[in-house]
């Protein structure tokens, strides 16, 4: 008896897309840094932020989440200009997916901020981290926040 392709059957293995695999990977990246362990964390970050590339229309925020995190990483980790050049992407990504008044473009702005003064790159870091301030007081204002505000993790992009 022969099958239709076209008809679903119980049987046919389903595949996963990319944006229900990137959640728990970043969730198990999380737990690695959290436990302080960095290397297998920055694995999955890299993993996750390479599925974004080659898979298009992807709308998690945990990319951008990751790209962050990923950024803290490896300044802390003293790779300042690995550090920054992942910062410039993670403000992108940022721009690109959730715009510049959710709450990650801030913290992404503040981090880098931070990783300037590191670097010695004093006035850089006073233009990004009044830009930085700026943000979180148009957000505090009720008439510029969209949606009541909200949360940076966990979230799927609209």
């Amino acid at each position: 008896m022969e099958t239709d392709p076209n008809q679903w059957h119980s049987l046919t293995p389903s595949r996963p897309s990319a944006e229900h695999l990137i959640p728990g990977l970043y969730a198990l990246a999380r737990c690695w840094f959290d436990r302080g362990d960095a290397a297998p964390a920055e694995k999955i970050y890299r993993l996750i932020l390479s599925i974004d590339e080659r898979v298009s229309g992807i709308k998690c925020g945990e990319v951008v989440l990751s790209s962050l995190d990923l950024a803290n990483l490896l300044a802390e980790t003293g790779r300042h200009m690995e550090a920054e050049h992942q910062y410039l992407q993670t403000l992108n990504r940022c721009n690109q997916y959730m715009g510049q008044e959710h709450p990650a473009f801030g913290m992404t702005l503040s981090a880098y901020g931070a990783l300037l003064r590191k670097m010695k790159l004093d006035d850089q870091a006073d233009h990004i981290e009044r830009r930085a301030t700026n943000l979180k007081q148009e957000s505090r204002d009720p008439r510029t926040t969209i949606g009541g505000g909200s949360s940076v993790s966990s979230m799927t992009i609209t």
